[in-house]
């Protein structure tokens, strides 16, 4: 893992939900994702980035296996990267590029339009690289707070 990438840096304070209810789609859990960007100051414009969630999904599945959707766009509306975190109480049926499964857990990547496309794969591969651990998604699970999600990813960067 790229030793530079802090990615309790980039989580969102403001994006990080814990308990919510299942999403009725994938569409309403977009909806509700970028509203908090947004009140977090991390998206100027909800359709712009909207726009470059659904774009990317037209390039090839979100849909990561195990109760995980990894959802994420790049465009100008995005003025500062960050990651969102949503923990549904029970899975929902997540559609994308063709696949689909139950998601319990999203991590959307809000990428600004500036970021090369070496910079934001790096943090892609160090979010991917704490999914591959299932004692990552089990703490995450029962995390009870962002400081708490903060910790873990901290203690699994050691």
């Amino acid at each position: 893992m790229e030793s530079s990438i802090d990615l309790s840096k980039v989580f969102v304070k403001d994006a990080v939900v814990l308990d919510h209810e299942p999403f009725l789609n994938k569409d309403a859990m977009f909806d509700f994702m970028v509203d908090r960007f947004v009140q977090a100051g991390i998206v100027t414009d909800k359709q712009q980035y909207l726009d470059a969630l659904q774009y990317r999904e037209g390039l090839g599945s979100t849909y990561m296996g195990n109760f995980i959707a990894l959802p994420h766009g790049k465009c100008d509306a995005v003025i500062q990267p960050g990651i969102g975190f949503c923990r549904c109480i029970s899975p929902f049926q997540y559609e994308s590029c063709g696949e689909s499964g139950e998601v319990k857990y999203i991590f959307m990547l809000a990428i600004a339009g500036t970021q090369t496309g070496d910079e934001y794969m790096r943090v892609l591969a160090a979010l991917a690289g704490l999914l591959a651990h299932y004692e990552f998604i089990d703490l995450v699970s029962k995390a009870k707070s962002y400081d708490e999600i903060l910790e873990i990813i901290k203690e699994f960067k050691k």
